[in-house]
């Protein structure tokens, strides 16, 4: 059995497509294929969907906004989430953008053993140039594929090299994990210029609905370096509006750009999968119906 999953760049209808068919199947389960979404209370920013409809999703109001979360957490959990409702007899429909936890989902992924607290404080404790070094000795292969200055990606290589005893790419290997289902993938494609203009209107009507409040709430309840608030678009360019540092106007223009550049990468993403994986394109997602 396949299951579908509906996916696309930011703003192009995703959401709206999976309530559409929510209301023709009313015991339909939805999967949140969405790294925002699992924060709590991040609702109008993240463009969680509206109730009733929400009921019927999954894999959102996880964790608060100042927890961390990870993609081998999301794949684990949303595997269990597909299999409870299968058992339950529900229909399932995955729905979402976030280009790790799709990739995840449809490729595998690899995932290691926890590293010891010995090993992330010896990292945190050394330079990016020593850094380096240390995984150039280590496994010269894996060096030679990172930027001397990309510390996330050489804490991570030696991490994994340090708590597996192993090179990089061995490890990769030897901890990978298939899928457990397979996916009828759809992709949302629409004309840039309308894609554009959602993304403007969706941040003007997101100001309309109370955005500045909800991050005022947000700030006094977690203060303004939780992580789910500095890492999600339409929060960190108003988390400067309110420290004073750029105008409402600023904010907002910042906002509508950067939401533009992410839907650049969706896409570049997006045509790599295109090319690995069949694929169903959904041109006017208003005519769409799955029969499950």
């Amino acid at each position: 059995m396949k299951i579908p999953i509906i996916t696309g760049q930011t703003a192009s209808g995703k959401t709206e497509l999976a309530e559409r068919l929510i209301e023709k199947y009313p015991d339909l389960i939805v999967i949140a294929i969405d790294s925002r979404k699992i924060y709590k209370y991040m609702d109008i920013g993240t463009a969680k969907p509206k109730f009733p409809y929400r009921n019927n999703y999954r894999m959102i109001d996880l964790i608060e906004p100042n927890e961390q979360y990870n993609v081998g957490l999301y794949f684990k959990n949303a595997q269990i989430e597909i299999k409870k409702a299968i058992e339950s007899n529900k229909k399932v429909l995955l729905e979402g953008g976030t280009i790790l936890y799709l990739k995840s989902l449809v490729e595998g992924l690899s995932i290691f053993p926890e590293p010891s607290k010995d090993i992330l404080e010896y990292i945190k404790s050394k330079k990016i140039d020593e850094l380096y070094k240390e995984l150039y000795k280590l496994d010269k292969e894996r060096a030679n594929q990172i930027h001397p200055n990309d510390r996330f990606r050489i804490e991570r290589s030696l991490i994994v090299i340090l708590t597996t005893n192993m090179s990089y790419n061995k490890a990769c290997k030897e901890f990978f994990v298939k899928p457990d289902f397979d996916y009828d993938i759809y992709i949302i494609e629409i004309e840039r210029e309308k894609l554009y203009r959602n993304i403007e209107n969706r941040v003007y009507n997101m100001i309309k609905d109370g955005l500045l409040e909800e991050i005022e709430f947000l700030i006094k309840k977690y203060t303004k370096d939780a992580i789910g608030l500095k890492k999600t678009i339409d929060y960190f360019e108003f988390l400067n509006y309110f420290e004073g540092k750029i105008s409402l106007d600023e904010a907002i223009k910042k906002t509508i750009s950067d939401t533009k550049d992410f839907a650049r990468r969706q896409e570049r993403f997006l045509k790599q999968i295109k090319k690995l994986k069949p694929v169903r394109i959904i041109n006017n997602p208003s005519l769409f119906n799955y029969n499950f």
